[in-house]
């Protein structure tokens, strides 16, 4: 499933390729655009973060953000690490806690490196049972500071995992996508089945099945909230979906022989450059801080607000 999404994110990275323009400056391991943190506060998390690198190189970096501008916060996340290149080049032990205010987003992004200690669960722990109530009490410092302990705890191996009762809901919203996905490749193989049985009807089932599921599964990934509201909305569209395909679909010639030859187009891509990781060039010319070439591969959480 992450694989998948991986990709999404590279093909939007692709069609958005402007978006470092968006990308705060790095002088600090708080970057705070929305002035959400008191000036202590924001010394005392920096002192946290500092003290963490001091003892075991791990960069990790606050980030509160205004908006998103149109970006997923997985793909702005996942761009800004490698951008700034958080965590040491040969261990890429960095983590990024990003916080968008106007999106009401968060996630937690984390580096190769450190994937095995603070793992999605973990961080999807962190985001839903300590950031996010703590945000919809309006104590925003309260829900960062407590977050930032437990990402330290995680890597340390010292972390404690919570138990709730929407961990049954979780493991049936990681299968939801999977059902869309299964059934969009049943139907392609029972459409190719339906040529050979020459039935038009299994033919437009199938045809306008492909089409649903993928729709479906694409709207439910990319929710990232994973609810209730955002099944039914997938629901929805994956019948709306296959009852336009399907009173649409025109009858197929059975004997006419399927094309094997198609056209090569001649456009190609120049690839994805641009993202990969700085280096840390974006050091602060008062105090010095700046990643050290650290590289990301996608892992960590989001959640919202």
């Amino acid at each position: 499933m992450k694989k998948i999404i991986l990709i999404l994110l590279f093909i939007f990275s692709f069609l958005n390729a402007d978006i470092t323009q968006y990308f705060p400056k790095l002088d600090g391991r708080v970057i705070d655009q929305a002035n959400l943190l008191s000036p202590d506060v924001k010394k005392d998390i920096d002192s946290i973060l500092k003290e963490q690198e001091d003892k075991t190189s791990n960069q990790i970096v606050v980030v509160v953000l205004n908006s998103l501008n149109g970006y997923t916060i997985e793909e702005y996340s996942y761009q800004l690490g490698r951008f700034w290149g958080i965590g040491q080049k040969d261990k890429n032990n960095g983590v990024l806690l990003v916080i968008s205010m106007e999106e009401k987003k968060i996630r937690i992004e984390v580096g190769y490196g450190l994937e095995g200690a603070l793992t999605d669960k973990i961080s999807h722990e962190i985001i839903n049972y300590t950031i996010k109530p703590n945000f919809k009490a309006n104590q925003y410092e309260l829900g960062i500071l407590k977050a930032v302990n437990e990402i330290k705890a995680a890597i340390k191996g010292e972390y404690v995992a919570k138990a709730k009762s929407d961990d049954f809901n979780g493991a049936i919203n990681a299968f939801i996508p999977l059902g869309f996905f299964a059934l969009m490749f049943l139907s392609m193989l029972v459409n190719s089945a339906s040529r050979r049985l020459r039935s038009q009807f299994l033919y437009k089932v199938t045809k306008s099945s492909m089409a649903s599921s993928f729709f479906a599964f694409f709207s439910y990934i990319m929710s990232q909230t994973f609810t209730t509201y955002n099944f039914l909305v997938a629901t929805i569209i994956f019948i709306l979906v296959y009852i336009f395909n399907y009173k649409t679909s025109k009858n197929i010639d059975f004997d006419k022989p399927i094309a094997t030859n198609y056209t090569n187009s001649s456009r190609s891509s120049s690839g994805f450059g641009g993202f990969g990781s700085s280096g840390g060039n974006f050091g602060s010319s008062s105090g010095g801080f700046s990643g050290g070439g650290g590289s990301f591969g996608g892992g960590g959480a989001s959640g919202g607000w």
